[in-house]
């Protein structure tokens, strides 16, 4: 099996340039031998500071907001929870800028390949005279980027920026200094001002570095004949934390990681020590392969032939790969886009969409044994636990905590809206189980550890999320609900009128359910959930009644959350439904959803259905009028296209696959082995098989 993506051109588009990451620092590489751009990200760099903008009045607007959803009253429902109820948009995750390597007569020469090996995190780009390598060091916190050529060449270095900035050279560095914006609002939100720098947001700071000879322009920095060079990469901005306003020198910060720099074969052999010792815990093989295809033309020969299930086996390991490049211990949780991200106002302003697409970006990180990646996800849950203190008051008036579906670095946890009040929100903003859904996964995080200081750290987080839940929960024909609450972008038709706003919706139920079994586990009492309903088709409810569905192919499946990623044992009779809620929904999907689809089909023991999810993951959506289908699979370096890009479907078909091997349902089209898939307890599996049985089986300790 080689764990290698490569091509035979440079990359013309964002989404066909090769990633490197260190957790925080991510750089896509686009392998120009012309006019080279390396496309730079650092994951504090957000828009905005922390500011409160809860509305303070809500909490009075709670009652009539609950009695209009109790009496049906659909259309009065939205009208208050948008006019009355609302809160405001989220911060925006920001590009950094791009390096660009202006090259000297090297782009005409033979042989071009470039390509990007999973297993060292170097990605390369050379021809018969060049080679130009770049990687993400974590030990060292730099981007290092060599060039080599068999006759000496020149080129020049620059740095530019979307973003306010000014780039100058002072003692033999090249700086980048700019100014995040305080406002920056969604790419869909047009209403006043959009985008204002203000002036307390933050600051950045990118400084590079040379190991070779070079002139230091004003502002670049020129290579004449030379063979070698190797080019250093500092990133910083001037966050402090999540409630602190970003006041650190940016600038100080960035040099301070020279000091990490050592000779380039140093900082390689050091990096690719750390990068490996973790990639190569998991190996995988399904014995056919066609890796002597260019991975775009390989993508394509894979949806009408058979002979290439390594195709699936790279694109599982590609998912570890992205868990190594965007998420280690030190650095921000990853995002919807993980921490690459070129758009000044990003799809959905690439930041943490808590109902779904943040937890699925850590499935795969215990399974796919990179527990060491999973750390930023728990900062990320306790400090939206702090502010969403202030959030259950202002609108609950409950004690305790809790979040709705968005958040950012500024651990936001307010429903996510105009703030005029004016938007049709009441489809996402208005549910509030993003914070036990995350716990739950943090408890998940422990069972694979078996982290006793962990079990106590969470303890306090838990109590207090518990508290809101005790507050909160309001009696309906006997029963403890949540109200409001949703089905998470999702509508249904109630006697002719469109609604979502209801209570205690099958996902609240699924979430709360594993919640409480986890509170019980520190010794609380806690409510009692009603069960899992099932309608009289067969399939499990989605809403608290059988409700007309507006979307019957909807890309999410959130009534199914009890099946997966909860770890509560379901009835048989409950993963039936499931099955049949699955069949419904379709094999279609957007890109994300098509992994929560593979994993629900994996942890249904229907490995075949799993592999059609998988099969159309792998579609390729290579030209840029795709980008408004509904049609998900994968860009020509096997990002996730949702499209666009998120991120989160690499991670949940990597998840779904580990979980056919955990299980060990597998496709009856699958032979070879894998070794060091993780289980509960801190201990491994490896399993041989053929034709989808299981031949061997080892389980054990994690090294």
């Amino acid at each position: 099996m080689e764990n290698r993506l490569w091509y035979v051109k440079k990359a013309h588009k964002w989404e066909e340039a090769l990633p490197v990451g260190n957790g925080r620092l991510g750089a896509m590489v686009f392998g120009n031998f012309k006019k080279e751009r390396i496309a730079l990200n650092e994951d504090s760099l957000w828009s905005g500071c922390p500011l409160d903008l809860n509305k303070k009045d809500a909490s009075r607007y709670l009652e009539p907001l609950r009695q209009a959803i109790f009496e049906g009253n659909h259309e009065e429902a939205n009208r208050i929870a948008n006019e009355d109820f609302h809160g405001y948009w989220s911060t925006n995750y920001l590009p950094f800028g791009d390096l660009i390597i202006e090259y000297d007569n090297v782009h005409n020469h033979h042989g071009y390949i470039r390509e990007l090996n999973l297993e060292t995190g170097v990605t390369k780009a050379q021809n018969d005279m060049l080679c130009q390598s770049v990687f993400a060091s974590y030990p060292a916190q730099l981007i290092v980027i060599n060039i080599k050529s068999k006759e000496n060449i020149s080129f020049r270095i620059k740095l530019k920026s979307q973003l306010k900035n000014k780039v100058y050279t002072e003692n033999e560095t090249l700086f980048i200094q700019g100014r995040a914006p305080e406002t920056c609002m969604p790419p869909y939100y047009h209403v006043g001002t959009v985008f204002d720098y203000g002036s307390k947001a933050m600051d950045f700071c990118g400084a590079v570095r040379v190991i070779g000879n070079a002139e230091f322009g004003k502002d670049f920095i020129s290579f004449n004949e030379q063979s070698e060079a190797t080019i250093l990469l500092s990133m910083a901005t001037s966050f402090v934390d999540f409630k602190s306003m970003p006041i650190a020198n940016a600038k100080e910060r960035a040099i301070s990681y020279f000091e990490n720099a050592k000779s380039y074969e140093e900082l390689l052999a050091e990096h690719i020590a750390d990068f490996s010792s973790l990639f190569n815990r998991v190996e995988l093989d399904l014995t056919s392969e066609r890796a002597d295809l260019p991975t775009d033309k390989r993508i394509k020969h894979f949806q009408h032939h058979k002979d290439d299930n390594n195709l699936i086996a790279l694109l599982f390991q590609y998912g570890r790969y992205l868990t190594l490049a965007t998420s280690r211990k030190g650095s921000q949780a990853s995002n919807l886009q993980g921490i690459f991200n070129e758009h000044l106002r990003a799809p959905w302003s690439s930041n943490y969409t808590v109902n779904i697409n943040t937890e699925m970006n850590y499935w795969c990180t215990d399974i796919c044994n990179l527990s060491e990646c999973f750390e930023p996800f728990f900062e990320q849950v306790k400090h939206m636990v702090e502010n969403g203190k202030t959030t259950a008051r202002d609108y609950y008036n409950c004690s305790g905590s809790c979040a709705h579906h968005n958040s950012d670095i500024w651990a936001m946890t307010r429903p996510a809206g105009d703030p005029l009040g004016k938007a049709h929100a009441q489809s996402y903003a208005y549910w509030q189980s993003s914070l036990p859904w995350m716990l739950n996964q943090v408890f998940e995080h422990y069972r694979y550890t078996e982290d006793k200081e962990l079990f106590e750290e969470m303890k306090p987080y838990f109590r207090e999320v518990l508290d809101f839940y005790n507050d909160f929960l309001i009696e309906k024909d006997g029963v403890m609900v949540t109200c409001p609450s949703s089905s998470p972008e999702n509508t249904f038709i109630d006697e002719g009128v469109r609604g979502c706003l209801t209570y205690m919706p099958t996902m609240d139920i699924g979430i709360l359910e594993e919640f409480f079994a986890n509170c019980r586990e520190f010794g609380f009492e806690t409510p009692k959930t009603p069960p899992i309903p099932i309608g009289e088709d067969g399939r499990v409810l989605e809403w608290i009644k059988p409700y007309d569905e507006k979307e019957i192919h909807h890309r999410h499946v959130s009534h199914l959350y009890c099946v997966y990623p909860s770890a509560t044992q379901q009835s048989e009779e409950i993963r039936e439904a499931a099955r049949q809620s699955l069949y419904v929904r379709g094999f279609g999907g957007t890109g994300w959803a098509l992994g929560w689809k593979v994993c629900l089909w994996a942890r249904l023991d229907n490995p075949e259905n799993a592999l059609n999810h998988i099969k159309n993951q792998l579609f390729p959506i290579f030209s840029l009028p795709s980008e408004i289908s509904q049609h998900g699979g994968s860009y020509a370096n096997l990002f996730d296209a949702h499209p666009p890009f998120q991120i989160d479907g690499n991670f949940g078909v990597a998840a779904g696959i580990a979980e056919m091997f955990k299980r060990k349902s597998l496709p009856q089209s699958w032979s070879g082995y894998v070794k060091g898939i993780k289980l509960y307890g801190n201990r491994e599996l490896s399993l041989e098989f053929e034709n989808g049985t299981v031949t061997k089986e080892e389980i054990t300790a994690a090294q």
